[in-house]
């Protein structure tokens, strides 16, 4: 009996989820459309070029909408449990009121868990395509990545530093080169080149044209001309300078990668183990908002299908805004990265478990 009433329950979750997921994609489509129609209009390819930019951030929209669409289902689901009696019917048949509850917040967790592996698998790819779409192929930007930089500095190594005129990341190259070598505290050799190359077959940076400056402990030097010179710096030019950071276009294993780059080079990596814990946390806004759902309709104890969509909408993205906030909080050290990234999800579900105690629910 108790299997059934459970799967009895499920199942009002998800034809209100799956509708609330294709409607809030669908928002979040035709904001795309006003915003970015204008640039794809003057493109030759046109509507073509668009539709493959929609189709590529469909995934990044499934995995934004669903903890709304979590929330719509459970408004939905237990509004009509309400309304029609069954709520009632339950509790006179000796259900506590969070054992009628708890399937919902069973699917919302299963939800979430699809949410984590759409995040880690499929979103970042395609956004990381529709990006390149629209800011490489429509807007001509070729470094949109920022893999061009100037007057950079950075580690190559234990005991290795690099500066750089300027610095390629797509061809793999450097101009203005000065590497310096130190063994034992001391500077030991210096290589001056107007220019270095990535390659790929030896695995080393190679200079062109410049000076190997070798220097010894009583001050003296002996330096010699070059015009290339394959060096033993192995490091590869991904992890010299990093692109810029595109949030959703990266997984968990790529931000663990890149935070492990930064502490290499040592640069500040606050954005990056801010985001980590975001990403970890995302799926926790599925239970998250069930809970505030949940919290919701046994307060008012109203259906009313147009308030409850309306209610999904404004407490959806208002909770999107509480994360973006502590996000940026995160960015600026404002907040530890671990507080950012799991602290709205773990308020909101403080409130709504105020709410449902406050409703007699638990």
């Amino acid at each position: 009996m108790k299997k059934i009433f459970f799967k009895y329950i499920a199942r009002s979750f998800w034809g209100p989820f799956c509708f609330g997921l294709a409607v809030f994609c669908l928002l979040l489509t035709f904001g795309s459309l006003f915003d970015k129609l204008n640039f794809f209009m003057k493109s030759e390819e046109g509507a073509g070029l668009f539709a493959r930019y929609i189709i590529y951030q469909a995934p990044y929209f499934l995995v934004k909408m669903m903890p709304m669409a979590s929330l719509l289902a459970v408004l939905f689901s237990l509004g009509n449990m309400i309304s029609q009696g069954e709520w009632k019917a339950g509790l006179a048949g000796g259900w506590r009121p969070f054992d009628m509850i708890r399937p919902l917040l069973a699917c919302a967790v299963l939800a979430g868990a699809v949410q984590f592996v759409l995040q880690e698998t499929a979103a970042p790819d395609f956004y990381m395509r529709s990006e390149y779409l629209f800011e490489g192929k429509m807007r001509g930007r070729d470094d949109w990545q920022r893999l061009v930089k100037k007057e950079v500095s950075f580690s190559a190594g234990e005991d290795v530093f690099v500066t750089a005129r300027l610095f390629d990341g797509r061809r793999k190259t450097m101009e203005g080169v000065i590497t310096n070598i130190y063994k034992e505290g001391r500077l030991s050799l210096e290589i001056n080149a107007a220019s270095a190359e990535w390659q790929p077959e030896a695995r080393r940076w190679v200079f062109s044209d410049g000076v190997i400056i070798k220097y010894f402990g009583d001050l003296k030097t002996s330096a010699r001309r070059f015009t290339r010179y394959q060096s033993a710096i192995s490091v590869r030019p991904e992890n010299l300078v990093l692109e810029k950071l595109v949030p959703d276009g990266v997984s968990i294993p790529d931000v663990l990668t890149r935070v492990r780059r930064l502490k290499a080079v040592g640069s500040p990596s606050a954005a990056e183990r801010t985001l980590l814990w975001v990403k970890i946390a995302a799926p926790l806004a599925n239970p998250a908002m069930a809970l505030i759902g949940a919290a919701m309709v046994l307060l008012a104890r109203k259906n009313n299908r147009y308030l409850s969509f309306g209610l999904a909408v404004g407490f959806g993205f208002f909770f999107w805004a509480v994360i973006i906030m502590a996000q940026e909080a995160g960015n600026a050290e404002l907040l530890p990265p671990f507080i950012a990234g799991l602290g709205p999800a773990g308020l909101f579900s403080l409130v709504s478990l105020w709410g449902l105690h406050r409703a007699r629910a638990i």
